[in-house]
């Protein structure tokens, strides 16, 4: 009970540092009425169907939607109409920016997006970025910082703003996505979501559906990489890629 009281004390003490910080001198006439999480594992299933479900009735407008707040960030915005053209718009892609080495993540988009084959046709070296029997994850980080472009899948891409999420698992390195100067990722319009919220909801599902065995981070690439000093200077490619490129795969 005594620790129990000291707890309550401790947290009470933090929210009045907290309102000082704000400056509020007096305590909240109401507390807010935010909508419970659906924490239970049948709640967030229904969640997600119907996000589900909207992806695809809303698909073309997602797409659409994506395209303006992307190219508003900073990428380049390609939509194609079919893998092959995906393929030979990044060999495209790889030739205008003179790239000599690509790394590549290892997602199963490539198995129908051959770079691969455009890469070598735009005579630039691919490397699949994956640890394994012929290299170390000691390997990758060299590799990585040789290569003048990196090409990653993704899980799914926020429309709202722009963003692409890549999750972290076995074959899909962030060191592609951060590393290089210039980085291209392939979208196709089913894993096109509206909102941050729709994300986070299916993420929500995924842990409670593993019991927490999901990757503990995702990486959100809104852009090139962006930089500020101490005067507001704004530098792209500073800690990540200072060209992305987005192909838009219908």
């Amino acid at each position: 009970m005594q620790a129990g009281v000291q707890e309550s004390a401790a947290k009470e003490s933090f929210l009045q540092m907290v309102r000082e910080a704000l400056g509020r001198n007096t305590p909240l006439l109401h507390v807010p009425d935010h909508p419970a999480l659906k924490t239970t594992l049948p709640r967030h299933q229904e969640k997600v169907v119907t996000i589900q479900a909207k992806v695809e009735t809303r698909r073309s407008t997602l797409a659409a939607r994506l395209v303006e707040t992307a190219t508003a960030a900073g990428w380049y915005v390609y939509r194609v109409a079919s893998e092959n053209e995906a393929a030979l718009k990044v060999g495209e892609i790889a030739r205008g920016l003179g790239a000599r080495r690509a790394v590549r993540t290892n997602e199963d988009i490539f198995r129908r997006v051959d770079v691969d084959l455009a890469l070598r046709n735009a005579r630039v070296a691919s490397i699949v970025l994956a640890a394994g029997r012929q290299r170390r994850r000691g390997e990758l980080r060299a590799l990585a910082l040789q290569a003048d472009l990196g090409i990653s899948g993704v899980e799914y891409a926020v429309a709202e703003t722009g963003t692409c999420v890549v999750v972290p698992r076995r074959g899909i390195a962030r060191m592609t996505t951060l590393t290089p100067s210039a980085l291209i990722v392939l979208v196709e319009e089913a894993k096109v979501l509206e909102n941050l919220d729709d994300l986070l909801a299916i993420w929500r599902l995924e842990n409670l559906r593993t019991r927490g065995r999901m990757p503990n981070y995702m990486t959100l690439v809104s852009g090139p990489s962006r930089t500020a000093d101490i005067e507001f200077t704004l530098t792209t490619g500073v800690h990540g890629p200072g060209r992305v490129y987005l192909v838009l795969i219908a």
